[in-house]
């Protein structure tokens, strides 16, 4: 009958330093992960590529000047306007909402449309091109028509001679699956003067 002698199992010795430096280059990486996913976030916070370009109009406007253009209030009146909305950025984005002035103003929006980049300067009603707005993706470089159709209203809200000026808008966007809202500045200012009294007949109601 033979025997094996089994020899006991060899461990490696315990070293102190060898554990500290794999602690270390584990924190290290850890580290660096943790700095890449808070240049992410703070890419997404500060991240606002949009712009605007060209602009036309179509309604009541009394002033066209470098800086911007006046409009009439008209009681019952509509003003169209519109412009390019532009990605500049190298990422693509999702386009959800677009959004000018509020109920409560001088200009209240009626409906927003929207055209491909070759149709840009329609902004008749009906003209060819143009559709409703709805979400849409805006690649790297690319650009979108966008028109805003308001009509006039609550001026008993404002008094004779006081005025609104619009300088910019609201859009809701996504880069991948962060959503955003940024305020973009129109092409051109849009100014719009309270009007007086004779021509404010909710200010006599």
């Amino acid at each position: 009958m033979g025997f094996v002698r089994k020899r006991p199992p060899t461990t490696a010795p315990y070293d102190p330093a060898l554990r500290m430096q794999a602690r270390l280059w584990g924190l290290f990486f850890y580290l660096i992960v943790l700095a890449f996913l808070g240049a992410v976030v703070f890419f997404v916070v500060r991240y606002q590529p949009l712009s605007t370009g060209n602009f036309t109009f179509s309604g009541p406007v009394t002033a066209d000047g470098e800086n911007g253009i006046r409009v009439a209030y008209t009681g019952g009146g509509t003003f169209s306007f519109g412009f390019l909305l532009i990605n500049d950025g190298p990422v693509p984005l999702t386009i959800d909402k677009v959004q000018f002035t509020g109920p409560n103003e001088l200009l209240v929006p009626l409906k927003v449309e929207m055209a491909a980049k070759r149709d840009a300067g329609a902004i008749g009603v009906g003209a060819p091109g143009l559709e409703r707005f709805m979400q849409f993706s805006l690649g790297a470089g690319d650009r979108r028509w966008i028109v805003v159709r308001t009509e006039f209203e609550n001026c008993a809200r404002f008094a004779p001679g006081t005025f609104e000026t619009y300088t910019q808008f609201l859009v809701t966007f996504k880069v991948g699956p962060f959503t955003k809202h940024a305020w973009v500045p129109l092409p051109r200012n849009i100014r719009v003067d309270s009007p007086p009294d004779w021509a404010c007949s909710a200010r006599g109601a």
